[in-house]
């Protein structure tokens, strides 16, 4: 054995010691980093038993996996969310889960579980899978943009303002979200005095990044004196709903008569008298409507509709956030010329 080992004074000796000790930690990180994957593996899989499937009416729990099902079970899955089919593509997607080894592969089909138990409602069902991402991968900002939408559904405001924490260190604009929970925050705030809450609404307003229709909006649950005095002539666009279906009650006559916009929506809703010279609104279905009392048509009114400037989609009622894409300050108030119908309450309010 001698002749075979060199001596423990001799160089060699050394080095075959680092040789063997290079071996050994090798081997054991490899061991250890499989044992970690493995034990990553069966914590997903763990999590992921929790949510039953066994009210879906579609059984894919026979069927044979192979990589080649990824893709169009994946747009199936895509496709049954956007008909509103959620239980079937939770199924096909915790199926995909499930069969897929690499958490890197399944990260973008575990993010589309999560939108579609947000869409389902399942709120607390998509936090756990948003946070199961982020605890293996916390830089996703997509993961961390959609935990903040679902903490704003639960009106858990603090935590929804934590979330923009990492993503603006990940380098996203979060001024405009940030300023939507804050305003959302203090709409919901039942602690604070009315005489308080006025005041914070009108300071907001000369942010821009605010929305100025929720402060209107707001104002007028609040004060209506108010709400007419902090009105902007130029974004009554933005709050012609508001305007129109407001009750006779809460009208500030001396204000809309020193406006010709304001009186044109209330010479053509009824509630003004026709008077010369005729006011001018430049909005298109109000002074048409205008234009036909004067011919003595008054069976004229208007419907609205409400439409996202970001996906486009149309909406019936009105929404601080886009319900197709989530987006915020997105809103388009959409006129139509209709017939005149009474209008009883006040639904935006």
């Amino acid at each position: 054995m001698d002749n075979i080992l060199p001596a423990y004074d001799d160089p060699l000796f050394s080095i075959l010691i680092i040789i063997l000790l290079v071996l050994i930690v090798a081997i054991g990180a490899f061991v250890m980093g499989n044992l970690k994957e493995e034990r990553k593996r069966q914590s997903l899989q763990e999590f992921l038993s929790r949510f039953s499937t066994k009210d879906c009416q579609l059984d894919v729990v026979e069927m044979p996996f192979s990589n080649s099902l990824i893709s169009p079970l994946t747009l199936l899955a895509n496709a049954f969310k956007n008909q509103g089919e959620y239980q079937k593509a939770i199924n096909l997607n915790l199926y995909l889960i499930k069969n897929i080894s690499n958490f890197y592969d399944k990260e973008t089909i575990l993010s589309e579980l999560g939108q579609t138990y947000l869409k389902a409602g399942f709120l607390k069902r998509a936090e756990s899978i948003y946070l199961e991402i982020l605890h293996k991968h916390a830089r996703n900002s997509e993961a961390l943009y959609h935990l903040g939408l679902i903490y704003e559904r639960l009106n858990e405001y603090e935590k929804a303002l934590e979330t923009f924490q990492p993503l603006k260190i990940l380098g996203e604009e979060t001024q405009e979200l940030e300023a939507h929970i804050k305003l959302s925050q203090l709409l919901t705030d039942n602690q604070l005095k009315k005489e308080e809450k006025i005041e914070r609404l009108k300071s907001l307003l000369k942010d821009e990044s605010y929305s100025y229709r929720r402060i209107i909006q707001a104002l007028f649950g609040l004060d209506k004196e108010e709400a007419w005095s902090a009105i902007d002539r130029t974004k009554t666009h933005l709050i012609l709903d508001i305007l129109w279906f407001l009750p006779s009650s809460n009208l500030n006559l001396d204000i809309i008569y020193q406006d010709e916009i304001l009186s044109s929506i209330y010479l053509a809703k009824g509630v003004i008298s026709m008077r010369e010279p005729t006011p001018i609104s430049n909005i298109f279905a109000i002074d048409t409507i205008v234009s036909a009392q004067k011919g003595g048509n008054s069976s004229i009114g208007l419907n609205f509709s409400y439409g996202c400037e970001a996906c486009k989609q149309h909406f019936p009622m009105a929404f601080t956030r886009c319900p197709k894409c989530y987006a915020i300050n997105r809103l388009q108030v959409k006129e139509t010329l209709a017939k005149r119908e009474s209008q009883r309450g006040y639904s935006l309010l």
